[in-house]
């Protein structure tokens, strides 16, 4: 089955949590107590997150996902399906609690974020193999054991593996080799790319890494942009500046409108303009999925910013 016949242009493995935002004036230190207002809750995640920002820009999207029969569980596939995500492959597990996160921003829009995961997923090889079989992109976190299991299937079935490498094992440099050679794109934020090579990002840092197996590595810089590298090019592109209202899933928006362009055969360098763009605008809202900008909401941004 070659890309043409593929029906599924994401499938969005696992990632999902209910988030419980919170504003405070500052981020709180050891022993200090704080005031919270409460900002709701929110159906997160950053594969859920992605998964809608894709949907939004127009992809087909399809979630693989297992919830707790509860309503933090029910609210997530509601709003998978309002944001036009498929559901057909999520389960709801019966006497098990949703993950969920605590969120709390302060005034400037930066966050801190506290996860709490009550099971391990289990996905039936066989069932994914028949979706894998109709998919482009795979998108899935690198951080349980099932990645490079999927990971390796995804690619023997002939979908690319995108993964969202975040902090958590400084210093690991086998076992990050381990997790480039069963990916296609790797994207790491700042934090992510210091704690797992002990550099700082640079657009050298990044072409060295697709060595190890991916053929596009991204470092996600925030407000600062972001860098992209192929084995044949290495890029920097600025970010945007706008009133940032709260970042929580901003990194998410940018991963979906990457596989957006990248699935339309733009390069590199439109990628990550139109992926910068599309992050820029989903920090202007409040909670995770607060603004998920359209193709044409992006393409206007960028037209208006050049």
């Amino acid at each position: 089955m070659d890309c043409l016949e593929r029906d599924i242009d994401i499938l969005a493995v696992g990632g999902i949590d209910a988030d419980l935002v919170l504003k405070v004036p500052s981020i709180p230190g050891h022993d200090e107590k704080a005031s919270a207002e409460f900002v709701g809750w929110f159906s997160g995640g950053p594969v859920g997150n992605m998964a809608c920002a894709a949907s939004q820009l127009g992809l087909r999207v399809y979630a693989v996902c297992q919830v707790g029969n509860d309503e933090g569980g029910a609210r997530i596939l509601a709003d998978y399906q309002s944001a036009g995500v498929d559901i057909t492959l999520c389960d709801v597990r019966e006497g098990d609690a949703t993950p969920f996160t605590v969120i709390l921003v302060d005034p400037t829009g930066e966050k801190v974020i506290l996860h709490v995961a009550h099971f391990k997923p289990k996905y039936d090889l066989e069932r994914m193999g028949k979706a894998l079989k109709r998919t482009k992109i795979m998108f899935m976190w690198p951080n349980n054991e099932d990645f490079p299991v999927l990971a390796t299937l995804a690619r023997q079935l002939g979908a690319r593996v995108m993964t969202d490498i975040e902090p958590g094992r400084k210093g690991d440099h086998s076992n990050l080799k381990e997790i480039l050679q069963v990916t296609d794109i790797a994207s790491f934020n700042h934090f992510g790319v210091r704690d797992w090579t002990g550099k700082e990002p640079t657009t050298q840092l990044a072409q060295e890494l697709t060595s190890w197996g991916p053929s596009v590595v991204i470092f996600t810089l925030g407000a600062k942009g972001a860098i992209g590298a192929t084995r044949e090019i290495a890029l920097r592109r600025d970010g945007y500046s706008v009133n940032v209202v709260d970042s929580t899933g901003a990194g998410d928006t940018f991963h979906g409108a990457f596989a957006a362009v990248h699935l339309r055969e733009g390069g590199l360098d439109k990628a990550l303009d139109f992926a910068n763009a599309a992050g820029a605008l989903s920090v202007t809202a409040m909670g995770p999925r607060g603004y998920l900008p359209d193709y044409t909401d992006v393409e206007l941004f960028l037209k208006s910013q050049n």
